[in-house]
């Protein structure tokens, strides 16, 4: 029986996944501990960015959404989001397209 050798382009091994989203320890105490509650409504306050090359994620985009409690605390929340150069991309087209048929713009 004859040996079959694939060769593989060389590519790094990526062990994590950059699509990621990180909550902040300190909304634990801003939801309500009952059967009926869904969350907590949060206001945003603000977003902002950065590239960032992350070892063992490689070239990612960075965002970080400011959330400001509407309820029972006070204070804002960072938000973390990591995303791979695709996923912002596809992100962004879903959130111009999305713009645009709030405002009934035809694409």
């Amino acid at each position: 029986m004859p040996n079959l050798t694939v060769r593989r382009k060389q590519v790094p091994r990526r062990r994590l996944n950059p699509n990621r989203i990180f909550l902040p320890r300190a909304l634990r105490d801003a939801i309500p501990d009952l059967p009926t509650c869904v969350g907590r409504d949060l206001e945003l306050d603000s977003v902002s960015g950065h590239v960032a090359d992350i070892f063992l994620v490689g070239q990612c985009i960075q965002l970080e959404l400011l959330a400001t409690e509407t309820g029972k605390l006070n204070g804002k929340f960072p938000v973390r989001v990591s995303l791979s150069v695709e996923a912002a991309r596809t992100w962004a087209e879903t959130l111009t397209k999305l713009a645009d048929q709030a405002e009934g713009v035809a694409r």
